[in-house]
């Protein structure tokens, strides 16, 4: 389909029945990638899963574990009751899998999250993401920003400087996240525009779109035509457009193809809303 966008939609690699019916839109052309999210655990699970993604002939994206499935590369014993060497060896596992799902899939970016940190240990958790780096390094990483908190505990690599600071000259692509830096703006008490102008500087790699409540600090993956929703749309879509080869995944808590299928639509509507002349003019 001819379009003057990207667009894709995100899955869990264990979700077999919605990977198909997304993998049938990306062959009918009414989807440009999938985001594959790696949930780390059993091996044989594991490949029987991969090799359903592998076989499929679609253009995948690797989402890292993070946080939520175990992996917390900026303090992997933060808010965690295992063992160090137990949280080393799953990281290990999880960090394995994400390559050789990127390896047999052929996809060129994974994306990484920082992770979060105990309060007032800022500094030690950004020495802690450069040592993960020294020991777990892969090319093919995107560093996503997070928002600044979420359940009262903080999330390292909000701002542009702070992404292109945590790479250090070895991550050199990032994930721009726009409802995670909305949160931000939100958290910090600043405009929002005032916030995504220096990533436009960034090697984009990837764009991640849902949508949050008008003031929220929390991001909620809510749909990007949620009725509450706070993003303003007027300065996301001139921002998208402006970098055409950069995808856009839409980010939703419940993966159903038909969620997907209306909010594809839904995007497009707003993109052609707000990238035309005179756009926003009823």
């Amino acid at each position: 389909m001819d379009r003057p966008y990207r667009i894709g939609a995100g899955v869990r690699i264990d979700d077999e029945e919605t990977f198909a019916a997304l993998a049938a839109r990306y062959h009918e052309g009414r989807i440009d990638h999938i985001q594959v999210q790696i949930i780390p655990g059993d091996e044989r699970s594991f490949r029987d899963h991969l090799d359903l993604i592998a076989d499929a002939g679609v253009q995948v994206v690797i989402h890292a574990p993070h946080h939520a499935h175990g992996v917390n590369p900026c303090a992997p014993t933060a808010y965690d009751d295992r063992s160090p060497a137990e949280i080393e060896t799953w990281i290990e596992l999880a960090l394995a899998q994400t390559a050789e799902a990127a390896d047999r899939t052929g996809a060129d970016k994974i994306v990484l999250h920082t992770g979060r940190y105990l309060p007032g240990r800022r500094e030690e958790a950004e020495a802690t993401f450069a040592a993960f780096l020294d020991d777990h390094f892969d090319p093919r990483f995107i560093l996503e920003n997070l928002p600044s908190v979420y359940a009262d505990y903080p999330l390292l690599g909000n701002e542009a400087a702070d992404l292109v600071a945590l790479g250090g000259g070895r991550i050199r692509g990032f994930c721009l996240d726009f409802p995670h830096l909305f949160c931000t703006a939100n958290y910090l008490s600043r405009p929002f525009a005032d916030l995504l102008a220096p990533f436009g500087g960034l090697d984009l790699r990837l764009f991640h779109l849902s949508n949050s409540r008008r003031g929220s600090i929390t991001d909620e993956h809510l749909l990007i035509d949620h009725p509450e929703g706070g993003l303003d749309f007027g300065v996301i879509v001139p921002f998208i457009a402006a970098h055409p080869g950069t995808h856009v995944s839409l980010e939703y808590k419940e993966n159903d193809p038909r969620v997907y299928d209306r909010q594809v639509a839904v995007f497009d509507t707003i993109f052609r809303r707000w990238n035309t002349p005179g756009a926003g003019a009823l």
